[in-house]
């Protein structure tokens, strides 16, 4: 028992001071979107002087596609400490993790029309699109 709570107390000290940002991942992200998705995870950590980042990831994708996406973002970001949740697959997974941190950075990449109604819905606007490219080239 012991050991399990020192785990968890070090996992939670990795996390701190990091800028927490909110990915939303759906079906269309190309790989020219996930490199933009990369940059601006990198320019809103960084212009908050941090070094360390927890995205909170909404998919409906499954995981081996949702985590394609997300492993671009590790991998462009070498230089971050980069933690990861996996919060939900629904927009009101998306509404609930928003109002339980405050006002968070949104990412929003793909077609997620639904999410991108509930944000609208709720008046949300501390958000970034990555628009899916056609073809992979925009």
């Amino acid at each position: 028992m012991v050991s399990q709570q020192v785990l968890t107390k070090s996992r939670l000290g990795i996390e701190e001071d990091s800028k927490g940002i909110v990915l939303v991942v759906c079906d269309g992200v190309s790989p020219a979107g996930a490199t933009m998705l990369a940059n601006e995870v990198a320019k809103r950590t960084v212009r908050e002087g941090k070094h360390r980042t927890l995205l909170y990831v909404i998919s409906p994708l499954g995981r081996p596609e949702y985590f394609e996406v997300v492993k671009s973002v590790i991998q462009e970001n070498i230089g971050l400490s980069i933690s990861i949740r996996y919060s939900g697959s629904k927009p009101k997974d998306l509404l609930r993790l928003i109002s339980r941190l405050g006002n968070p950075d949104v990412i929003v990449a793909g077609l997620c029309g639904d999410f991108i109604q509930a944000l609208d819905n709720a008046g949300y606007g501390n958000i970034a699109f990555i628009h899916p490219s056609k073809g992979g080239d925009k």
